[in-house]
């Protein structure tokens, strides 16, 4: 062989020795040094797309979503039916909430090849976010007939068909994922879900404790060296535990209604919160000492997290306390408000439309303000209790006179109660709000998805948690209006 040919040969050969160099060390870990050698392999030949695959991978790992996707772009353009890489770049597309671009590529993956485990499940992935249910049950059962594709498949298809009403299917795909995985989390605590759902609190609250290995609560869990956990089963009389919060405001405000049983059992009760509802159970009679997360906790004995309280007391919803109001506002900042509202000849009614939006769910518990101002043609004095209002808000709003926007006022929870101690009735979608309402016993309409939280279990009108709440249901999900006129009708009944 010529010396011009060894030559030219030379930029591929030592392309590929970097190649190789560079998966061994990213075998080891050294994510940093593998990359530096996989763009020394494509300073040698920069069509070598095994390199520019690798690299590509590691920055989308690391999040560098823009530079991963000019990588696999690139390798594209020279091997267009590599199917791995228009999965991968979709996944980039997705982290940066190009949920549509993502749903191309993934399609693109599997035009390459059909029976890809992998791109079919991240096809229900999307369509499932976009709302298109019926695809990602199609998608996921695609991907479980094409493995190997991640075990979640089978819970997303659970999760997919119990929002279509399909609960056996869900309890059967569930079922299925326990099978497959007997250490899934995720299977445990979606079939928790469903279970809690359908009311069969029995079996549901021991898997609800799933909810610490999926990650589902929020918060770490606590270990206290001497200090066990306390699930029911021995005595407390006389013994101090702490409970303490998890997942969200609104669920804190639902579940304290356990708190002073602890009390009613000779306990002496230490009640840790977050920090916005401090002023709401400070003082209040049953909940014990009430301290503030992070404030620093006073000695116990044993300690309990606050959503396990049903599974220790053996609580059902038959049996749930229905002892209203049992959370109460603090009388000088009602009075507070009094003066800052002033009279009104008009009944009062508190609302808001829409939650935190970093809570995952919260597109589809939303209802929109273009739809939800229907309401204000009733003849009543609105109390707008919204925080964070955008100007285009606070522009439909200021079209109503009957509306008064209170949420920048709003210090904390404890002004929020104060507030609704001046309200006739409350409409609210699912937001802790709604919880606030029901805990003071203030007449509460609540709009809700048509696949909506498990705690509002199925198809009733009315809430075991709360016997002051009526709830308004989609028939279908995303349509607002049918729910917003029965409102509406129903609103006369509180304004007599």
């Amino acid at each position: 062989m010529s010396g011009a040919r060894i030559a030219a040969m030379q930029p591929a050969a030592d392309a590929k020795a970097c190649h190789q160099r560079a998966l061994a060390l990213q075998q080891k870990g050294d994510r940093q040094a593998a990359a530096a050698l996989f763009e020394r392999a494509l300073a040698q030949d920069a069509r070598f797309w095994p390199a520019r695959f690798e690299l590509g991978s590691l920055r989308l790992n690391g999040g560098a979503f823009e530079e991963a996707i000019r990588d696999f772009e690139a390798v594209l353009r020279l091997e267009p039916a590599h199917a791995r890489s228009w999965l991968l770049l979709g996944v980039a597309w997705n982290g940066l909430s190009r949920a549509d671009r993502a749903l191309d590529c993934f399609k693109q993956a599997l035009k390459v090849d059909p029976a890809f485990g992998e791109a079919h499940y991240n096809c229900g992935v999307i369509q499932h976010g976009q709302g298109d249910l019926e695809a990602a049950v199609a998608s996921n059962r695609l991907a479980i007939a094409h493995p190997p594709s991640p075990l979640m498949a089978y819970s997303n298809l659970g999760i997919a068909l119990e929002a279509l009403g399909d609960m056996q299917g869900a309890a059967e795909s569930y079922d299925a994922a326990i099978s497959a995985d007997p250490n899934d989390p995720s299977a445990y605590w979606n079939k928790a879900l469903l279970l809690l759902r359908q009311g069969d609190d029995e079996a549901g609250w021991p898997l609800y404790e799933w909810r610490w290995a999926a990650g589902k609560a929020g918060v770490p869990v606590r270990h206290y060296t001497g200090r066990p956990l306390w699930f029911g089963g021995t005595s407390i009389e006389g013994r101090t535990i702490l409970v303490h919060p998890e997942q969200g405001l609104g669920d804190v405000i639902q579940f304290a209604r356990f708190v002073p049983m602890l009390a009613a059992r000779g306990a002496r009760v230490v009640f840790e919160v977050f920090t916005p509802l401090f002023s709401l159970f400070h003082g209040l009679p049953g909940f014990g000492e009430v301290v503030g997360m992070g404030t620093g906790l006073p000695n116990f004995d044993l300690h309990c997290p606050l959503m396990s309280l049903p599974l220790a007391l053996d609580m059902g919803i038959e049996t749930l306390p229905q002892d209203t109001p049992y959370i109460l506002p603090d009388p000088e900042r009602v009075s507070t408000w009094r003066k800052r509202l002033g009279s009104s000849r008009r009944k009062r009614i508190g609302f808001v439309w829409k939650g935190n939006p970093k809570f995952p769910g919260n597109a589809s518990r939303l209802v929109p303000l273009e739809q939800f101002q229907a309401i204000f043609g009733t003849a009543a004095e609105f109390l707008c209790a919204q925080k964070e209002l955008s100007a285009a808000e606070r522009e439909i709003l200021a079209a109503h006179k009957n509306v008064r926007l209170m949420g920048d006022d709003l210090a904390d929870f404890g002004d929020t109660a104060a507030l609704l101690a001046h309200c006739d009735v409350v409409i609210t979608s699912d937001t802790s709000f709604a919880h606030l309402a029901g805990a003071m016993g203030k007449p509460t309409l609540l709009l809700l998805a048509a696949h909506a939280d498990w705690r509002w279990l199925m198809e009733r009108a009315d809430s075991p948690w709360y016997p002051t709440g009526l709830l308004f249901r989609q028939a279908e999900p995303g349509a607002w209006e049918d729910v917003i006129s029965s409102v509406r009708a129903s609103l006369g009944e509180y304004l007599k």
